[in-house]
C-alpha cells in the first residue's frame, strides 16, 4: 500500500485531511528507500518503529480540522493496514530469522560497540537488541539503515559518530535479502482497508 492510500485511510479513521498524516506514513515507509520489497516492513512496521515515529514527530499531531491525534495511533493503523490487521513486535519479525542474516552484520553483540559512542547513539543502536534479545536485531541499527535512523532521530553528528565506530558499512538490503516472509501477515494487507479504498475508487470513477 502506498503512502497516499495510508493517508486516505487515516483521514477516514481520525478526521482531518489526508495531507495531515503524510509525515507519519512517510517515515514508516522510508524503509522503501533501502529495500523496495515487502520485506522492507521488517525495519519499521512494528512496535519499536512506532516508538521511533513518536520520538521523531512528537506524541500528537494536529489535523486541519483542529483535532488532536496520537502519532502512535496513526502509526499503529499503518502497520495494521499493511500487515493483515496486526501490530507486531520486532521480536515477531525476527523470530526464526535465517543465520545468514546475522552472519553478514557488522555488529552482533553489545560488546562490539565502543563505549566511546555518545550515550544517545549507544541507546539507539542497542534498543532493538534490548527489546528482543536477538542478535539479528542489529540489522536495524548497525547497517546503512541504522545510519539513517541516527541522522533522523539524533542528527547528522550522531550518524557520523556511529559511522566511525562500525567496522564496515553494510547496505541493509544485503541482510534483508536473506529474510523469507513465511507468515501471511508479513505480506498481506488488511482486506478491510483494501475494500474501503476500492469503494472510494469506484465512487470517484462514478463522479467523472
Amino acid at each position: 500500500m502506498n503512502i497516499w492510500k495510508h493517508c486516505l485511510l487515516s483521514a477516514h479513521k481520525f478526521g482531518g485531511l489526508p495531507a495531515d498524516y503524510l509525515p507519519v506514513h512517510r517515515f514508516l515507509d522510508s524503509s522503501k528507500l533501502f529495500c523496495f520489497h515487502p520485506r522492507h516492513r521488517l525495519l519499521l512496521h512494528h512496535t519499536t518503529g512506532i516508538e521511533w515515529a513518536t520520538e521523531l514527530l512528537g506524541h500528537v499531531l494536529i489535523t486541519a480540522d483542529n483535532r488532536q491525534v496520537l502519532v502512535r495511533d496513526v502509526a499503529a493503523a499503518h502497520c495494521q493496514e499493511d500487515l493483515s490487521g496486526r501490530v507486531p513486535t520486532l521480536h515477531d519479525w525476527l523470530l526464526g530469522i535465517e543465520p545468514e542474516v546475522v552472519a553478514v552484520l557488522p555488529v552482533t553483540t553489545p560488546e562490539q560497540l565502543s563505549a566511546g559512542l555518545p550515550e544517545s547513539v549507544r541507546s539507539l543502536v542497542l534498543r532493538p537488541y534490548l527489546r528482543t534479545g536477538l542478535p539479528a536485531a542489529f540489522l536495524l541499527t548497525t547497517t546503512t539503515f541504522g545510519l539513517y535512523l541516527a541522522e533522523q532521530l539524533l542528527g547528522l553528528s550522531a550518524a557520523e559518530a556511529l559511522l566511525q565506530q562500525l567496522p564496515r558499512v553494510v547496505p541493509v538490503a544485503e541482510p534483508l535479502g536473506y529474510v523469507t516472509l513465511r507468515q501471511p501477515w508479513q505480506y498481506r494487507p488488511d482486506p478491510r482497508a483494501l475494500a474501503w479504498l476500492q469503494e472510494q475508487e469506484k465512487q470517484a470513477a462514478s463522479r467523472v
